[in-house]
């Protein structure tokens, strides 16, 4: 895979680095784009959360005589989901700004992935390598929740028959010190052409035939600007997509590591 990079006379930069013109200093007519893709990308997340709720309520309405053993833990994930679309509305109405929040990746791939086990699809596994001891990083919970759910989603889209959708998460040192964690979400779908990757974070622009979309990509990338991370962008046709978010820590690693394999795949009826 090639790693999507825009050529200067200093070298090679990522797509967020401080001197891309996107990110600029917002004003006039770019200060009401940045609102509506914001506006945007909170409906676009509550939509994929109520999918997920809606999809583990239809499971338990299809076998009404499930036990509860069973029917718990998928109407505990309805429930957590509901839980988040809460939290994003609550965020959005305190606007807190200005804190520094101190999150654990993860919790947040372990919600997640619960949350992804929900979803009443086909071929579809999705599998969760957390390295030990990853420090806390710099961002709000929600919002890299968000960003997270964001890129499985999309992963999800770009697999045409089953396939895997992988988050890895490993800590970044520099000089044998934790700086950082490096959140990686990767398929093995469709891929994107040079053209389409060149424009994956431009708001509202899609491939999808019906026009939908063009929202969790932009979002992403602004929240990993907003946390003062690095995204980057790997894909190859017809082997695959890798997203890689670099998030700074702020706290020393603590806590164990978590490996999971969930599948999402049911049987088909003949």
């Amino acid at each position: 895979m090639k790693l999507l990079q825009a050529s200067t006379a200093q070298g090679p930069m990522d797509l967020t680095a401080s001197g891309d013109a996107r990110h600029q200093s917002p004003s006039g007519d770019r200060t009401g784009e940045l609102s509506a893709i914001a506006a945007a990308g909170v409906v676009h997340d509550l939509g994929n959360l109520i999918q997920i709720a809606f999809s583990a309520i239809n499971i338990v309405s299809r076998s009404p005589d499930m036990p509860a053993i069973h029917s718990g833990p998928v109407l505990a994930r309805a429930r957590a989901s509901l839980e988040q679309a809460g939290a994003i509305v609550r965020q959005c109405i305190s606007q807190v700004r200005d804190r520094v929040d101190e999150t654990s990746v993860l919790e947040c791939v372990v919600d997640v992935a619960a949350l992804v086990e929900t979803m009443d699809e086909t071929g579809f596994i999705l599998k969760c390598d957390v390295e030990p001891g990853l420090p806390k990083v710099a961002c709000d919970p929600v919002e890299l929740r968000r960003a997270v759910l964001n890129l499985v989603f999309n992963a999800r889209d770009a697999i045409t028959d089953r396939g895997i959708v992988l988050i890895e998460a490993r800590t970044i040192w520099h000089n044998m010190v934790a700086t950082g964690v490096e959140l990686r979400v990767a398929d093995n779908g469709i891929g994107m052409s040079p053209a389409t990757i060149a424009r994956v974070f431009d708001p509202f622009f899609t491939t999808k035939s019906d026009g939908l979309g063009g929202v969790g990509l932009p979002l992403v990338e602004r929240f990993v600007r907003e946390a003062r991370g690095r995204i980057f962008i790997e894909s190859e046709l017809a082997v695959g997509t890798t997203v890689t978010m670099r998030l700074p820590a702020v706290a020393r690693a603590t806590g164990a590591g978590v490996t999971v394999e969930m599948g999402t795949t049911r049987e088909e009826s003949a």
